[in-house]
């Protein structure tokens, strides 16, 4: 846990949970937060009992990405080191073995919405705003603005939200992809912790594989399929003494056959 409280790791059993925790500036993430944050997700990535990672905010919002307000203090190669610091946090989150979800409320912007990008699952309230306003501040996105938001929403949208700047509803981002689950700020915890439940039944084995094929084989197919073969053929070895009990698969399937089908 951070002395400075700007960044509060918590550890739960096989869960771990980072909150940013500036919500006077709606969690903006200065240098000091964001280097916390670099130091926190290694931490995790190291952590080999811990299976999935909740990202949140204090204070009933998300994330509003850089404080712009520091960039004045800021001297000559700071931005550059920045950018490759966040580019680098952004990256260990995408990679890590543990399933990541962004439990989102109030504004998730920026270097916000960014975050999101590389989280597994975004679960969000109704009420949250989502938007690249970087270009009103003479800034061009530095974790994945203009190349990952495409991935999700299309180049179109994604080139729409860069160049214009302006905000938009839950409900557009659910549409275009950038939300797994939209629900009331009331129920948010509720969905997250219903979410948490069905990934800690899966075999987490399986479940980093899987998501390796996911991850690798977005732009890839073919790499996305050699990674399928390499890892069901290892199945006969190593999978035939973890294929779950009868009693276990039927709480698997009671869980997960129809989650989020409401």
């Amino acid at each position: 846990m951070s002395d400075e409280r700007k960044l509060i790791v918590e550890r739960s059993g096989p869960v771990t949970t980072v909150t940013l925790n500036r919500p006077e500036v709606h969690n903006a993430l200065d240098r000091d937060l964001s280097e916390q944050l670099n130091r926190a997700v290694r931490e995790i990535r190291d952590d080999r009992e811990c299976r999935v990672v909740v990202f949140q905010g204090a204070g009933n919002t998300f994330c509003a990405g850089d404080d712009v307000a520091e960039f004045n203090t800021w001297e000559d190669g700071i931005f550059g080191r920045q950018i490759r610091m966040y580019q680098e946090t952004s990256k260990i989150i995408e990679d890590l073995t543990a399933m990541t979800i962004a439990k989102v409320d109030g504004i998730a912007v920026g270097g916000g919405l960014e975050l999101t990008l590389v989280c597994d699952f975004v679960v969000a309230t109704d009420r949250s705003r989502w938007g690249m306003p970087e270009i009103d501040w003479e800034i061009t996105p530095g974790w994945g603005g203009t190349n990952r938001l495409a991935w999700f929403a299309g180049r179109r949208k994604a080139k729409e939200w860069n160049l214009i700047g302006a905000l938009f509803d839950a409900e557009t981002a659910e549409r275009h992809d950038l939300i797994n689950r939209l629900t009331t700020p009331e129920r948010l915890d509720a969905e997250v912790q219903a979410l948490i439940e069905v990934l800690l039944e899966k075999n987490p084995r399986t479940l980093e594989r899987t998501k390796k094929c996911l991850n690798y084989g977005a732009d890839n197919i073919a790499v996305g399929l050699a990674l399928e073969s390499e890892w069901i053929g290892r199945y006969p070895t190593e999978g035939i003494a973890d294929f779950p009990i009868r009693e276990r698969r039927e709480q698997r399937r009671k869980l997960s056959n129809t989650f989020w089908q409401d």
